[in-house]
């Protein structure tokens, strides 16, 4: 957290924040912080990262869908 993001002003909607749990972040995560860890875990889990392996396809799957939401939802 960098400190000048303003505080959100409502309340998370359930679906915001299941897909901060499925980005393993709190639900007082900032934007700068929901960036953050969605590139991480892009880099971790994309088959590039891993040799080519597919195992860790569903969970990319998973953190990009989650963060396309709260990108809707305008929380990134």
């Amino acid at each position: 957290t960098n400190g000048s993001e303003p505080p959100r002003t409502r309340a998370l909607r359930t679906l915001e924040r299941k897909a901060l749990h499925t980005l393993d972040l709190p639900e007082t995560a900032t934007r700068t912080d929901i960036k953050g860890r969605f590139k991480a875990l892009v880099k971790r889990h994309h088959p590039d990262a891993n040799g080519g392996d597919r195992g860790s396809e569903e969970r990319l799957r998973e953190v990009i869908q989650a963060y396309n939401y709260l990108k809707q939802a305008g929380l990134v």
